[in-house]
């Protein structure tokens, strides 16, 4: 049997439906005309009325009279035509409307017209239907039959439930419970690339996925995250172009969803996913602005459709609001470090500038000038080490703490010495500073002042006079990270890799995609030397066992 109807009063857009009886077809006329003349001065001229009807006669999948009893005394030939149990919920469902709409005309609302229809859903094995209940008055006045047209919104109720997936996924995205922003960047990126992937994988059955930000400088779409899906090879980028950039490029010039049904043949597609038969992109949006794209790929042929795009289209915004919070966050904690960094400084002049007077007093006093010069020597010696120390603590990533105390030592370390290291900084302090500590220990530094010149002389340097370790910044002004990690991957897969950022903040996502690919370790800067020399120690050893 099917569910009960679930009645809803309202005001339909009725029409005539194929042959009708003529006091039927007045009623629908009636109705429908009624229905246009109150609809909105835009939409009324925009309708032909035996246009309308037409479209709605063959929209329906059926019409019929049943009375006060539930039997159908006319119907036409298509709802004749639908199965026993659907024949009978249209029934029951007319019975229930006509006996709504009676009460309904007997007890108005106050101030309001009673309802001209009422709307009933049915569900069955076979689908989801909506009946559309009209009174048909009889000559001696009372309501005793009803017209109904029944209507298949099936497709309709599953976009309803996908569209309902999607906000599920996207409030997922958007839960930032205080778990999540208690994670460091890295950990935040990760949580949000499986979120990412676990709502795909409701709203359209697949999760293999990519997705890249757009660089509004150069316009580069820039590889964010990514599952089962390869990056480009090194050199070749990807650019927002309705050519030659691929379907990806396509979406991020145009801004328009793309489905590509079948990789085989269409001429805009791009190898991503191996093995990739269809695939669907999407622009990710913030608010009216275009920050990237959305692609998924599957092994199947035709396996996405436009519906799909429509729901992925939805599920972009969120991936927009999303990414623009994690950012938020990120600003936020660099921008917090500054400026307690700063108070810090601030707060300390006035002992300072103390601490410098009593030295004067003191190398003025009378009595033994030797002794209490010495010591104001010492202190101001002191004093000047503490204002060293404390603008290296708070200077972020142009620092590395503890380099100064450090240099001074000058025994070697057996187990780095003759290892050959790339340092790759475009800040001159920290590669020169890294590079002095690494040869005071003994290694081979190659130093180079950005992420081109890095993978030219990783490039060059590859086979048997391979670098034992490469040591990268994230952000730079060519190349980032990634792209010096996956060089060294490529010329040797067992090369140890180190990244570093500054206060966390990787606006390419490098740490995060190196990561899931055989990072050795990421360090933040400012880092002690310490903790340096372990993680060289570490990854070297484990190349050399490698």
């Amino acid at each position: 049997m099917p569910a009960p109807a679930k009645r809803l009063l309202v005001f339909p857009d009725l029409g005539s439906i194929e042959t009708l009886p003529p006091q039927v077809r007045a009623v629908l006329e009636e109705r429908f005309k009624l229905a246009v003349s109150e609809a909105p001065p835009a939409r009324r001229a925009a309708v032909d009325e035996a246009a309308a009807l037409d479209t709605i006669s063959r929209l329906g999948e059926g019409v019929g009279i049943v009375d006060r009893s539930g039997e159908i005394l006319w119907m036409n030939a298509r709802l004749s035509g639908v199965d026993p149990e659907l024949l009978r919920g249209f029934a029951d469902a007319c019975v229930e409307g006509l006996q709504a709409l009676a009460a309904a005309a007997e007890a108005p609302p106050d101030g309001a017209r009673p309802p001209g229809s009422v709307r009933s859903q049915i569900s069955t094995p076979r689908g989801e239907y909506e009946v559309v209940v009209t009174v048909l008055p009889m000559a001696k006045g009372g309501f005793d039959r009803a017209i109904g047209l029944l209507l298949d919104i099936t497709a309709n109720r599953r976009l309803e439930r996908r569209i309902e997936t999607v906000d599920a996924a996207g409030g997922d995205l958007l839960d930032l419970d205080s778990g999540v922003v208690t994670l460091g960047v890295t950990e935040r990126l990760r949580d949000l690339e499986s979120r990412i992937v676990r709502g795909l994988e409701a709203i359209v059955g697949v999760g293999t996925c990519e997705v890249r930000l757009l660089d509004r400088r150069s316009g580069q779409l820039e590889l964010v995250m990514a599952r089962q899906i390869a990056p480009l090879p090194i050199g070749e980028r990807l650019f927002a172009s309705a050519t030659g950039q691929g379907i990806s490029g396509l979406v991020a010039a145009t801004g328009q969803g793309y489905v590509c049904r079948d990789t085989a043949t269409d001429p805009a597609y791009v190898p991503g996913l191996v093995g990739a038969r269809s695939s669907v992109t999407v622009p990710i949006r913030r608010g009216d602005e275009l920050i990237g794209i959305l692609n998924v790929e599957s092994l199947e042929p035709n396996r996405f459709e436009d519906e799909d795009r429509l729901c992925l289209e939805l599920f972009g915004r969120y991936i927009g609001l999303a990414m623009t919070i994690l950012d938020m966050l990120v600003v936020e904690r660099f921008t917090t470090n500054r400026q307690v960094a700063e108070t810090v400084l601030s707060e300390l002049q006035t002992p300072i500038a103390a601490i410098r007077a009593a030295v004067e007093q003191l190398r003025a006093a009378p009595g033994e000038a030797a002794a209490a010069g010495a010591a104001a020597s010492a202190i101001a010696e002191a004093l000047a080490s503490l204002e060293a120390r404390l603008r290296t603590s708070t200077s972020g990533p142009q620092s590395i703490l503890g380099a100064e105390e450090f240099l001074r030592e000058t025994t070697l370390d057996q187990s780095l010495a003759g290892k050959s290291v790339l340092v790759a900084d475009d800040e001159p302090e920290i590669r020169q500073t890294i590079r002095a500590i690494l040869e005071r220990k003994g290694c081979a530094v190659t130093v180079c002042p950005d992420g081109a010149t890095a993978i030219e002389e990783i490039l060059r340097r590859g086979g048997d006079r391979r670098f034992e370790l490469v040591i990268s910044d994230v952000r730079m002004p060519d190349r980032n990270g990634y792209e010096v990690f996956r060089a060294a991957k490529d010329v040797h897969p067992e090369t140890p890799v180190i990244l570093m950022t500054g206060f966390g903040y990787d606006p390419h996502h490098s740490i995060v995609r190196s990561s899931q690919e055989g990072l050795h370790c990421f360090l933040f800067k400012p880092f002690q030397v310490r903790q340096l020399l372990d993680e060289v120690q570490k990854a070297l050893l484990e190349g050399s066992a490698a």
